[in-house]
This record gives structure tokens, C-alpha cells and sequence, in this order.
């Protein structure tokens, strides 16, 4: 299959990555080894399949994609479901982080993002939370639980992800993950694990495993607040978070107070749309007081208006980036481009074949396994969708979901050949427009 060839060719190691992951089981009475298994779990995403069960009564029978699916792996037949949800509940969510990590070491040291860096040299990374699977039902001692109207309760799992992106948002490819559930230490009266929690310890991690990786955090408002900040600059990164009058009173207070400390700039886009940017620099990020030192960040707020004289949008973020005429624009676009992991992670993996939210597995570590193995096999497929002859092909189909849909069919019943096609070379357009 050509998305297996691609990824060889681009990943010449991806499968001893898999099998470098530790295997807990007894091993003699295993019939199938771990790379096997999360190989399988990995097709079962990138060939959008709606659950476990239906990748496995389609590919378990056909020995056509027996054969096809031995173009990326030695295979001679697919686990029962039961046996890769068994198989798969023993593997550490650290080990799924250490996958994705693999992948983007690769994709580094090919310099394949190079020319996508904030001001050549910063790599985007925006951060939301999403919920996973939940239940009235079918729950576990890790998940969260949320009081219904009708006085039930609700029991979920929720995921904090962080993808790399651009300042034009026409990727997103994730980069690590953390989950948003209760701890093993817990008991019935702590409180629900968060949103801000987990990107407090997903930073920790990432600042481990990225020691030289030089980061530009983009969020919502929700992490537009001293203590995150503060980690983050810690850590010697940087931030563009959006900012809220209703939540950054005392800031928005600042910049209307200290007028003359604000500067505007106007430009006029290729649309023909006026975009009239507004800074100030170092604003206390709360209201000053005499016991502690107070953060001090710096505003920008942005106003779209199309030739019609419409306004089509207004935002607002904070950064510690110094704002000037210079480089306004890429900071405001930057900031735009946190909505990538919305439109491009999150919607495509509930609505779009991923089928994020479907409930493959809940006991042990099987919810945050399968939702890392969605999330590398998206990693392959926003690359996939890159590639010259690839992105030809999607366009002719019509859209990715529907590329790997029909491959999912042409897998079962026809051996792809791979002969002819030209992917001994590996040439990239990221250009969207």
C-alpha cells in the first residue's frame, strides 16, 4: 500500500520504533507479538475503521489483506479483538508519548518543517483539551465524573493534546498528549482532574523530552493566567495565549488606562479586508499588590473588517514576545492559528472517520493507548496529504476520509501494487492556498 511504502520511506525505522516499546506480558504465551498488535490498532484509524470489531471481522477473513498489510510488517494474520484490547491495555501512556516523540525527531532531523517556523526559528505548538469517551454506564476508578439534570451521573475521560502547527494553520500534527482523568491516589472526595492541571505536567514532560526544541505555546484563554505562564517561561519558552476583558480585568483595564503606552497599526490584506492591530507593551497580568512581584506580558488585539465594512472577526491574546510594527502580524497570525487542533485534530477525529469518541476499550490504559494511536496515525495521514503524488490523488477522490475509506474496501479485496509510482523520492507541497 502506498500510505505503508510512504511511511517507510519517510520513517525508515517506524517499526522497530513499535516494537522498541516494552512488552509486559509472558511472552510464551503470547501468539502475537506487541508490534503486530499496535500496527493492527494503528490501521484501525488510518483506515477508518467505525470500531475494533469491524476492522476485525473485514481483515481477520481476507487473506488479501493479509498480504497487503505485510508491506509494512511481518503478519500472517490479524488478532481478535479481545486479543488487541488484552494486548494493548498493557503498554504506558509514556510509551505512546515516547511513539509520537519517534515520529518528530524523524520529521526534525529532515528538516521537513523548517521553512514553517514563527520568525524562522520558533516551532508552534498550540494546546486544547477535548473530551474522550463517556458513559452513564461504563465506568473505571480513573474517570472524571460530571452531575447530570436528571441526577445521574456522568463518567467521561477527557485528552489534553499538543500539536505542532503554522502561522497559516494548514497543518496540525500531534505532538504529545496528556490524559485529563483521576489518579490512582484519588479518593471520592478530590476533585476532578483539569484541563489546566494536565497541561501543567504535559510542559514538565515535554521540556524532558524536548530539552533543545525551541517552543511557541498557543491556547485559549483558560491557560492566559500567571502560574502557567510563569512555567512556561521557566522553561524558556515562549507563549501566545488569547486574552478576555470578562477574565483579564485588570490587564484590559491597563491598556485602556495607560492609552498613551498603546500603538496602532492598519493594513490592508490581499482580500481587500482591513486588519487594525493595537498593542501595548509590559501590562501586569493582574492587579499589583505588595507582597510579590507581578508578571508583566504584553497585549495585542486584532480587528478584521472586510470591504463591506463588516467586522468578520476580533481577537485579543497576551505574549511575552516585545510587539512592535514589525512584528505584529506574524504574532495576530500566530495567534489565529490555535484553532488548527480544533479544525484539524479534533474535528477530523469525531466527525471525519477516527471515531475518537467510540469506546474501543476501558480498562487499564486502554482509553489513553487508543486515543495515541489515533493520534499518530493522523500524524501519518496530515503528512500523507502533503505529499505530491498523494495529494493528487486525495483531490481527485475528493477528501482524505474518503481516500482511506475506499482504501479500507481496496484492502480487503485486491492486492495494491506498488510498482511504478514514484516513491523513492519523498516531495512535499505545504502550500494550502
Amino acid at each position: 500500500m502506498q500510505i505503508l511504502k510512504f511511511t517507510g520511506k519517510l520513517f525508515p525505522d517506524w517499526v522497530r520504533w513499535l516494537s522498541s516499546i516494552p512488552d509486559y506480558r509472558v511472552q510464551k504465551r503470547c501468539r502475537f507479538s506487541l508490534e503486530q498488535v499496535l500496527f493492527c490498532g494503528l490501521m484501525l484509524f488510518i483506515l477508518r475503521h467505525r470500531s475494533l470489531r469491524a476492522f476485525v471481522l473485514e481483515t481477520r477473513g481476507s487473506p488479501k489483506a493479509i498480504e497487503n498489510f505485510g508491506k509494512g510488517i511481518t503478519i500472517s494474520e490479524v488478532p481478535s479483538d479481545d486479543d488487541l484490547r488484552y494486548c494493548l491495555s498493557t503498554v504506558s501512556l509514556r510509551s505512546m508519548n515516547g511513539l509520537l516523540k519517534c515520529f518528530h525527531n524523524q520529521i526534525e532531523r529532515r528538516k521537513l518543517l523548517s521553512n514553517e517556523k514563527l520568525f524562522g526559528r520558533l516551532e508552534l505548538v498550540a494546546l486544547d483539551g477535548t473530551g474522550q469517551i463517556s458513559s452513564s454506564n461504563i465506568h473505571c476508578e480513573k474517570c472524571l465524573t460530571r452531575k447530570q439534570e436528571t441526577g445521574g451521573i456522568l463518567y467521561l475521560h477527557g485528552q489534553l493534546l499538543a500539536s505542532l502547527t503554522n502561522t497559516k494553520a494548514t497543518y496540525a500534527l500531534p505532538l504529545q498528549f496528556e490524559p485529563i482523568e483521576r489518579s490512582d491516589t484519588e479518593t471520592e472526595y478530590t476533585k476532578n482532574d483539569c484541563e489546566l492541571n494536565a497541561a501543567k505536567r504535559l510542559i514538565q514532560k515535554m521540556k524532558t523530552d524536548f530539552p533543545k526544541r525551541s517552543f511557541c505555546f498557543l491556547g485559549d484563554n483558560l491557560f492566559a493566567v500567571e502560574p502557567f505562564v510563569s512555567l512556561i517561561l521557566q522553561k524558556g519558552w515562549h507563549f501566545i495565549f488569547t486574552a478576555k476583558p470578562e477574565r483579564n480585568k485588570e490587564l484590559f483595564y491597563m491598556f485602556d488606562y495607560v492609552y498613551e503606552k498603546k500603538k496602532t497599526l492598519s493594513l490592508v490584506d490581499q482580500k481587500g479586508h482591513l486588519h487594525v492591530y493595537s498593542w501595548s507593551n509590559k501590562l501586569p497580568i493582574k492587579k499589583a499588590n505588595f507582597k510579590e512581584p507581578v508578571l508583566h506580558v504584553n497585549l495585542l488585539t486584532e480587528e478584521e473588517i472586510d470591504a463591506d465594512g463588516v467586522l468578520v472577526y476580533r481577537g485579543a491574546w497576551i505574549t511575552d514576545f516585545a510587539i512592535d510594527a514589525g512584528s505584529v502580524k506574524a504574532l495576530a497570525q500566530a495567534g489565529r492559528a490555535r484553532f488548527a487542533i480544533e479544525n484539524r485534530n479534533f474535528n477530523e477525529q469525531k466527525k471525519s472517520g477516527f471515531h475518537t469518541e467510540h469506546n474501543f476499550g476501558h480498562f487499564g490504559n486502554l482509553p489513553n493507548v487508543f486515543f495515541g494511536l489515533a493520534q499518530v496515525a493522523q500524524l501519518i495521514t496530515e503528512l500523507f496529504r502533503f505529499w505530491v503524488p498523494a495529494k493528487e490523488w486525495i483531490e481527485t477522490v475528493g477528501s482524505k476520509r474518503r481516500y482511506f475509506e475506499r482504501l479500507a474496501v481496496l484492502v480487503t479485496e485486491m492486492i495494491i501494487e506498488d510498482s511504478g509510482l514514484s516513491i523513492l523520492y519523498l516531495k512535499f507541497d505545504f502550500n494550502t492556498s
